[in-house]
């Protein structure tokens, strides 16, 4: 790489992050308002405080779930890489939804976030997490949720959503972008509680079963 090129990257990172994000919005709020919306939720009650977890590429239209059941549980606060793909998604939904964000993954500031995730745990608030991000591998359950649900004695609820058509873009994550006018179905699944005694292994399976379950 040339060093004008060098020089450049920055400035472009940053127009970047500013350009890509308004496009997006105007565009998923197009899709998701000609959409029609089913909710598949396991109970009346969603507990609070617990893990919400998802995979990541279904981040792009999991705003308007929460928009949507806001009202009903407690502050969320994502887990976003500090990555460019991080600024965009916060940049997406800034304005529009009331999340939290808590910069870092399990590939750079992860202790961080792991501590900042437990203190919003510990005064009853719910973390929301990509178990397979920020770069995959697809569909793998890191330890992030499971530390967290143990740490601070919390369920964790798997969400998602299926679209009855879509587009999938080529990407390591696979993110799946409703077609306008399509059927958005939004799930919400029961609550997982890990237990100390619990095989690791055993308990991501459950996780990523549940997970799957929700966009299947």
């Amino acid at each position: 790489m040339d060093k004008n090129h060098e020089h450049n990257y920055p400035l472009l990172k940053k127009i970047a992050s500013v350009i890509l994000p308004f496009f997006i919005r105007i565009s998923i709020h197009f899709i998701y308002f000609t959409c029609k919306k089913r909710y598949i939720f396991s109970s009346e009650k969603i507990p609070s405080p617990a893990v919400l977890v998802a995979w990541h590429g279904q981040i792009i239209m999991l705003g308007y779930l929460y928009k949507k059941i806001c009202l009903d549980i407690a502050k969320m606060h994502v887990i976003v890489s500090e990555h460019l793909d991080g600024d965009v998604a916060i940049r997406v939904f800034k304005n529009y939804v009331d999340l939290g964000y808590i910069r870092g993954s399990s590939r750079r500031g992860a202790v961080k976030a792991l501590k900042s995730a437990i203190n919003k745990l510990e005064v009853g608030e719910n973390v929301g997490i990509t178990p397979d991000g920020p770069k995959g591998p697809l569909h793998s359950v890191s330890d992030g949720a499971i530390t967290l649900a143990l740490k601070c004695n919390v369920p964790i609820i798997a969400i998602g959503w299926k679209a009855s058509k879509y587009w999938q873009v080529k990407s390591w994550d696979e993110t799946r972008i409703p077609k306008p006018f399509s059927t958005i179905t939004y799930t919400i699944n029961e609550p997982i509680y890990i237990n100390e005694h619990q095989n690791k292994d055993e308990a991501k399976s459950l996780i990523k079963d549940a997970i799957m379950s929700c966009m299947s």
